[in-house]
């Protein structure tokens, strides 16, 4: 695995534990963070936006779990896929979904990354082939 694919692997085991710090370090001072409600809400952009992702996501889900299961690298691309855990705050319903994830890298840091829910439109975000 690349560093760059060390990387994102840190970023997700940072917002496992909710190391606020650690994921936003990852990212480019303008970087992009699209999680799968920014699909109506818009991306998070910027160090200050993506912590306060951390505060938004606290007050809907008391746990949120990402498991990264298959990587897939191509110079500054990488995609993922696996699944995200969640519990809601108020109502404690868990939530399991099969998730995919693209990260773009300019040098060591995302740039933009953006979760999936749809497996076929993270391929196609990527340009990457899975079974290749």
């Amino acid at each position: 695995m690349s560093d760059r694919g060390e990387l994102a692997r840190e970023a997700f085991a940072a917002l496992n534990r909710r190391d606020v710090e650690a994921f936003v370090a990852a990212f480019a001072p303008e970087g992009e963070w699209w999680p799968l409600r920014s699909s109506t809400e818009g991306p998070y952009r910027g160090h200050d936006a993506i912590r306060a992702y951390f505060d938004d996501t606290a007050e809907m889900f008391e746990r949120l779990h990402a498991h990264l299961e298959e990587v897939h690298e191509h110079r500054d691309v990488m995609l993922a896929f696996g699944r995200l855990e969640a519990r809601g705050r108020e109502s404690g319903a868990p939530i399991e979904l099969t998730m995919a994830w693209v990260f773009r890298f300019v040098g060591d840091q995302v740039v933009w990354a953006k979760s999936f829910a749809d497996r076929d439109e993270a391929i196609a975000e990527s340009g990457l082939d899975p079974a290749a």
